[in-house]
């Protein structure tokens, strides 16, 4: 089954409802209220000459933030939360959500997870934006559907997770109300609590495990099942089919990233891997085409030991011979997106499945 794809892997992280609810005493306001609340001065009576003041909330420490905002890159938030206008992805205004993509299960749309208090996530606290990072769980107790990769992100460590969540609280509030996913014709799959194991850094690729795991690459590059979903018995042997009509004409179809000679990537080298993952660009000098680059504003800044470590771990994956037929994609003239500094990445991803297992990022025939 044909599987449209218009950038997709992070979109329903945080679907915000309006709820219209009063806010009860002593909590904050629901988001989507658009409600405050106001310091009330002594007797009740503005103007009375003692109004009560708000101690200045602690800052964040800039290791914590400079770190939020790498994963953030490294994952691609910034990549289905983009800022979205009449005629395309709008870089003034990341993470403001507003992207739609029309799949084979519905349309979804990627929600504001900026910390605008009325339409973002502004009233979520720390904890609860890991939860719904990690475990597909809004504070109100309601599911997201896995086309937010939450079943990938599960895997994220806790330090990550927080750090993400606090540089999330950091950045510009922007007012954009999303509609939210509600009639998708998907499971709202159930995660388990985040175990917390330790990224071994210190092991090529088992730190490359991680991070293809985090940067959910198997959504896009599983060969596709009887349902025209990912399978991801087969997270890395490629063929889903992708239409991203916002973007281009024709067909995408994701490489095959295995280590065969013939179908898949048998004869790159590491340093092809790791050179595609951040030009672009093939050991042939073609250039990848399709969702992948919009991830390379933020992949492009990697270091090179987070680099080498994925493409270490894609190097090794055991070969599946599948040949992935070649893509049609022709992409319309389209701006860059911003610089690779400022997080936001542009607008894209896969088939926004994501639904378990390791990922890895590459290219061949096609892209993520």
């Amino acid at each position: 089954m044909k599987t449209r794809i218009v950038m997709g892997t992070f979109a329903a992280l945080l679907a915000v409802g309006c709820s219209k609810k009063k806010p009860e005493e002593g909590k904050e306001p629901a988001v989507g209220t658009g409600a405050t609340t106001q310091p009330v001065g002594s007797g009740g009576s503005a103007g009375s000459g003692s109004a009560a003041t708000t101690p200045e909330a602690p800052k964040p420490d800039p290791k914590l933030l400079a770190r939020g905002e790498y994963v953030a890159k490294m994952f691609g938030c910034g990549v289905c939360h983009v800022g979205f206008g009449p005629t395309g992805p709008d870089f003034s205004k990341p993470f403001s959500g507003g992207l739609e993509i029309p799949e084979v299960f519905g349309t979804w749309r990627g929600p504001n997870i900026t910390p605008h208090k009325g339409s973002g996530i502004g009233n979520w606290k720390v904890e609860e934006i890991m939860a719904a990072v990690r475990e597909g769980v809004r504070p109100d107790g309601s599911h997201l559907y896995p086309v937010m990769p939450y079943l990938n992100f599960n895997r994220m460590t806790d330090d990550d997770a927080r750090a993400l969540a606090v540089y999330l609280q950091s950045i510009p509030a922007i007012d954009n109300v999303v509609a939210p996913n509600k009639d998708l014709k998907m499971p709202q799959i159930p995660a388990p609590k985040p175990e917390n194991k330790p990224d071994p850094v210190d092991d090529p690729v088992k730190h490359g495990e991680y991070l293809v795991t985090v940067m959910h690459c198997n959504a896009c590059h599983a060969s596709p099942g009887k349902d025209g979903m990912p399978d991801m018995a087969h997270p890395f042997s490629g063929g889903m089919v992708m239409e991203l009509p916002i973007f281009g004409e024709g067909k995408l179809i994701p490489a095959n990233l295995t280590s065969d000679k013939e179908t898949g990537l048998g004869k790159w080298s590491e340093a092809d891997i790791a050179k595609a993952l951040k030009t672009m660009t093939r050991p042939d000098g073609t250039t990848i085409q399709g969702p992948m680059q919009f991830y390379q504003a933020g992949w492009s800044t990697l270091e090179d030991k987070d680099i080498n470590a994925v493409a270490a771990f894609i190097h090794q994956l055991p070969a599946e011979k599948h040949k992935v037929p070649k893509s049609t994609f022709k992409p319309k003239p389209m701006g860059p997106p911003p610089g690779a500094g400022s997080g936001s990445a542009a607008a894209g991803s896969g088939t926004g499945s994501a639904a378990a297992g390791s990922a890895a990022a590459g290219s061949g025939s096609a892209t993520k």
